[in-house]
């Protein structure tokens, strides 16, 4: 145990310039893209173990379910043979053996309006859409244009990538085995034809064959007991995406979070709170594997979490945002621990189901999820999702800053008074 520095400045500082920090990061990315159920992601699983276990020996990994999903064969092509790029969404619903053929119904954007005035054209056709810049207030998630184009009879959805020479985009579908349509990611370059095609009322062949399956993966988990019963949980997910590195998404949060541990872990016990280490898989599967881990745990326990800081995408710009899940009382408490650090951390007040804190959320707990790049289309975070989400968009000041603000962001509620932290909850909107 070490005495806790008068000044926490102090801790913050050491987070900030941890030299494993940036290694760290970089390890994660030598694993590759981390989908859940490849190779990569044990890779990633069995790094991260043994950083956490560098930390503190006793790691518990708690085995969670998920409706998994493996792709066999993805084609799209008009039908004169034109080929264009296929890049299934996970879970994705299969095709008939021979493909399916449909005009495509082309929505521009994908607005809840474009798909109410054209709800008679959508049936048995293939809806085209377009990605958006996902952090953002005026973003539409793509499970809710996929949500629109089943309800009203797709016979598939296709999600392009708005960027032109950027490849396809990916992301998952949600389906979790349930029914659904056959869903693809394409880029601008196959967009464009597919949107000449739709004026021209060609039709195209879309092919998507997988395989379902009840998968398993796990989250790890490392405790610092505090003086109290209650805890303090810091998550981020390992998992991403087949495409790049899914580097930004999320090996800078999952770097960042150990970072905070390793040099947070040994003052905890002096504090009025424990701090809980969570770091989950499948989250690119809808939320699933914090969603499984939460629903399945001890009610009593799950009372006893007062504050989750979610580290997802903290790093790809220099201006950082708290999104605090309507939870008001949160919204003042980055704003006070801000202005307290120095740090210049902006939040965003209403719900925004993009990452783990949404299923803390969704039991009561305050949580927020940190993220670099808020409404700012041009920095880097643009190539989440894509193959362009590498290394190479990340600084190492970036990371810092990052780490940095997620460790004022916990130290003041693993220090903070009773009255104080019950305020964060009492104070939702």
């Amino acid at each position: 145990m070490q005495d806790v520095p008068s000044n926490p400045s102090e801790i913050l500082d050491a987070v900030a310039s941890d030299p494993a920090l940036w290694s760290d990061f970089l390890a994660l990315c030598d694993c590759g893209g981390r989908r859940a159920g490849s190779e990569s992601e044990e890779r990633a699983l069995a790094l991260a173990q043994q950083r956490l276990a560098a930390i503190g020996p006793a790691v518990r990994l708690q085995r969670v379910e998920y409706a998994g999903w493996r792709l066999h064969d993805a084609s799209l092509t008009l039908v004169d043979g034109t080929v264009l790029v296929c890049n299934p969404l996970l879970g994705s619903a299969s095709t008939p053996l021979n493909g399916r053929i449909a005009e495509v119904c082309d929505l521009g954007r994908g607005t809840a309006e474009a798909f109410d005035s054209h709800a008679a054209e959508i049936a048995g056709r293939f809806v085209l859409v377009r990605h958006e810049y996902p952090f953002s207030p005026q973003h539409i998630h793509r499970r809710r244009k996929l949500a629109w184009a089943f309800e009203r009879g797709a016979a598939g959805f296709i999600i392009a990538n708005p960027k032109a020479r950027t490849g396809p985009v990916s992301g998952s579908s949600g389906r979790a085995g349930r029914a659904g349509i056959p869903a693809i990611g394409t880029d601008f370059e196959s967009a464009a034809t597919l949107a000449a095609a739709a004026d021209a009322r060609i039709t195209a062949r879309l092919s998507v064959t997988g395989e379902d399956y009840a998968a398993e993966t796990r989250v790890l988990v490392l405790d610092f007991p505090g003086e109290g019963p209650d805890w303090v949980v810091l998550s981020a997910h390992l998992d991403g995406h087949d495409l790049a590195e899914s580097a930004m998404d999320n090996a800078t949060g999952v770097a960042a979070a150990v970072a905070v541990a390793r040099v947070c872990g040994p003052y905890v016990s002096q504090c009025r709170r424990g701090l809980r280490v969570c770091l989950f898989s499948a989250e690119e599967w809808a939320l699933a594997g914090s969603r499984q881990y939460l629903d399945s745990m001890d009610p009593h326990e799950r009372s006893r979490i007062r504050l989750n800081v979610n580290l997802d995408t903290v790093a790809g710009d220099d201006r950082l945002t708290a999104l605090t899940s309507e939870f008001a009382g949160l919204d003042s408490y980055v704003g006070d621990v801000a202005n307290t650090a120095g740090l210049r951390i902006d939040t965003y007040l209403p719900m925004m189901a993009n990452s783990d804190h949404y299923n803390f959320a969704q039991h009561g707990i305050p949580a927020l999820r940190l993220v670099a790049g808020f409404d700012r289309p041009d920095s880097n975070v643009r190539c989440i999702l894509t193959a362009a989400d590498t290394r190479d968009k990340v600084q190492p000041a970036e990371l810092a800053s990052g780490a940095r603000a997620a460790a004022a962001l916990v130290w003041r509620g693993l220090t903070m008074g009773d009255e104080d932290i019950a305020m964060l909850v009492k104070n939702t909107t």
